[in-house]
């Protein structure tokens, strides 16, 4: 038996990183899994590869900046499955630039991904739920919704929103027997954490000065993020409501 042995989960941004890990964990674990991501290549490559494993995960490739693309992701996962348990909005971007410089056109992709997001599949995904008279709803912020970090200003104000939208969602839909909380990842060994070290003048030093920053002394394993987001899926936290889970190996302490 399973932790999630008959429910339904839609995440997003399974195409690496934290989602996929998520994705192969959650299966594993007897989930029926709506995986979502903009890298229609990759996601079709890993649903092939989780089929063939005799696990249930149906693929569908969208961008999430946009609020149609939303609504058509969850009409499309209640097509497919007739039910939605678990809500994991993972899919996320970095964006590193000077405030100064930090233009319209960045702002608003930023947080239309990071933000509007989780906003448009949670008003999509909520009264699915209410109808089955159940749900769980996890939302990746970031520990740079609680810390500040240089050059990270649009990022950190982006999954900030993230942090409250949850609370405020928390305490709306409780009554409704749907936990929402969310999921504070710090740095994490993903494609997205590496591609922000390469873009520093010496992307070797930047990810020593990275690490540098974690008392545990490595970055985490998307894996590990992902058993958090699992236990957050269960049945097991039926009291968490509105928390936001540091995840992080001590760095906001530190």
């Amino acid at each position: 038996m399973g932790r999630l042995d008959g429910k339904v989960a839609l995440i997003t941004g399974i195409a690496s990183g934290i989602g996929r890990a998520a994705a192969m964990l959650f299966t594993a674990e007897g989930a029926q899994v709506f995986g979502v991501d903009r890298d229609e290549p990759t996601g079709q490559a890993l649903a092939a590869a989780l089929q063939a494993d005799g696990r249930s995960f149906h693929f569908f490739a969208a961008d999430l900046a946009n609020e149609s693309a939303c609504v058509q992701v969850v009409e499309q996962c209640c097509a497919v499955y007739g039910r939605i348990d678990v809500l994991y909005n993972n899919a996320g971007i970095a964006l590193i630039e000077p405030f100064g410089s930090t233009d319209a056109a960045m702002l608003e992709r930023v947080m239309a991904v990071n933000f509007k997001s989780v906003f448009y599949l949670c008003q999509q995904a909520i009264p699915q739920m209410q109808r089955q008279g159940s749900g769980v709803v996890i939302n990746t912020a970031s520990e740079l919704a609680i810390v500040a970090q240089p050059l990270y200003t649009a990022y950190c104000a982006s999954k900030g929103a993230v942090l409250s939208l949850t609370r405020a969602l928390a305490l709306e839909y409780a009554k409704d027997n749907i936990r929402i909380n969310a999921l504070c990842p710090g740095p994490i060994a993903t494609p997205m954490l590496q591609s922000e070290f390469d873009q520093a003048d010496d992307p070797a030093q930047a990810k020593a000065e990275g690490i540098a920053t974690m008392p545990i002394g490595r970055l985490g394993d998307p894996v590990e993020i992902a058993q958090v987001a699992l236990f957050l899926a269960s049945d097991a936290p039926a009291l968490m409501h509105g928390a936001a889970l540091v995840v992080d190996g001590g760095k906001t302490i530190f």
